[in-house]
C-alpha cells in the first residue's frame, strides 16, 4: 500500500468529523480515490477508538457514514458489460492525456479496482475488434500504443488482484501487437513485445511450457528492432531476459538452452559494464554465473 494512503484516510476522516451537518457528500465526493474498503476499515477503527474515549456521538456519526459507503460500494461491486467499456474508454483517454502519468492512472484503478475482473479481458478484447473496424488503419495503431501503454501500467500496479491485472495486461500487449506494425511504429512494437516476453514470464497460472515460448518468441521480436547500437539498453535488457528464458525453458535440449543462455548473456555484458551500467552488470552477471552452475551439473548428471 502506498505508505500516505492511511495518512491520507485519517485526514479525511477528521474532514468529516469537522465539516458542517450536511455537507458529509460533498466531502466524500471531493476525494473519490480514497473510497475503498481501507478507508471503511480505517473509519471502523477510529470510530471504535472515539466511542471508548466516551465520544459516542461522532463515533456514530462514523459509522453510519461507514454503513452508507459500504451499501454504495457492494452495489457498484457488481461489474457489468456497459461499466467496463466506460472504465476501459476513460482509462485510455486518461492514459492519452497525462502521458501515462502513474498518479493519474493508479488512483483510476483503486477506484474501480472492482472492475478489473477476467470479465475486462473480453470487454478489452471485444471493444478493441469493434473499435478497430470502424477507424482508419493509422488511428487503429494510435489505438494499439494507448492499449500498450495502458496495459504496462497493469502490469506495474501493485495494488488489486494481481494475477487478473497481469492477465488484462496480457490481453492488452497481445492487442498491441496486432494493431502496431514494426514498419510504422519500430520502437513501440519492439517495447510492446518486451513487455509480453515479461508478462509470459511472469504468469503461473497456465501453462508454464507454452509461456516459456511464448515470452522467448517475444523476446526474438523485439530483437528483430532492438539493436546494440541505436538502442543499446533496451537490446541488452532483452538479451537478458530472454537468457533467462532459455535457462528455464523445457522444451528442446536443456544444454543447448543454457549454452544459447549463456550467448545472451555474454552480448548483455557487452552494454552491461561494471563501469557504465553497475546495477545491471551485477544482475546479468549473477545470471550468467547461475547458469554456467546449470550447465556443470546437467554434464555432471549426463555423465
Amino acid at each position: 500500500m502506498d505508505e500516505k494512503r492511511p495518512q491520507a484516510y485519517l485526514d479525511l476522516i477528521n474532514k468529516l468529523l469537522a465539516c458542517p451537518a450536511g455537507k458529509e457528500a460533498e466531502v466524500l465526493d471531493a476525494n473519490p480515490e480514497l473510497i475503498d474498503d481501507g478507508f471503511l476499515n480505517t473509519m471502523r477503527q477510529v470510530a471504535e477508538g472515539l466511542a471508548e474515549e466516551g465520544d459516542e456521538n461522532s463515533a456514530a456519526f462514523l459509522n453510519t457514514i461507514g454503513s452508507h459507503l459500504a451499501d454504495l460500494m457492494q452495489l457498484e461491486s457488481v461489474p457489468t458489460i456497459n461499466s467496463q467499456i466506460d472504465l476501459l474508454i476513460q482509462l485510455l483517454l486518461a492514459t492519452e492525456e497525462s502521458e501515462g502519468d502513474p498518479e493519474i492512472i493508479y488512483p483510476l484503478l483503486r477506484k474501480n479496482a472492482k472492475l478489473l475482473d477476467k470479465g475486462f479481458i473480453e470487454v478489452l478484447q471485444n471493444w478493441s475488434s469493434k473499435t478497430i473496424g470502424e477507424v482508419e488503419p493509422e488511428e487503429a495503431e494510435d489505438i494499439g500504443i494507448l492499449i500498450s501503454a495502458l496495459s504496462s501500467l497493469l502490469q506495474d500496479w501493485t495494488l488489486g488482484d494481481r494475477a487478473n491485472n497481469l492477465e488484462i495486461a496480457i490481453a492488452g500487449y497481445e492487442v498491441g501487437v496486432e494493431l502496431l506494425k514494426p514498419e510504422t511504429f519500430p520502437e513501440e512494437w519492439a517495447a510492446t513485445q518486451y513487455n509480453l516476453g515479461n508478462a509470459y514470464t511472469e504468469r503461473a497460472s497456465e501453462d508454464v511450457t507454452k509461456n516459456i515460448e511464448m515470452a522467448i518468441e517475444c523476446y526474438e521480436k523485439a530483437l528483430q528492432i532492438y539493436d546494440s547500437e541505436v538502442f543499446p539498453q533496451e537490446w541488452a535488457m532483452t538479451q537478458n531476459n530472454l537468457g533467462n528464458a532459455l535457462c528455464e525453458r523445457i522444451e528442446g535440449n536443456k544444454l543447448e538452452n543454457i549454452d544459447t543462455a549463456i550467448k545472451c548473456y555474454e552480448a548483455a555484458l557487452k552494454i552491461h559494464t561494471h563501469e557504465t551500467f553497475p546495477q545491471a552488470w551485477e544482475m546479468t552477471q549473477n545470471n550468467l554465473n547461475s547458469a554456467y552452475e546449470a550447465k556443470n551439473k546437467s554434464l555432471m548428471s549426463n555423465e
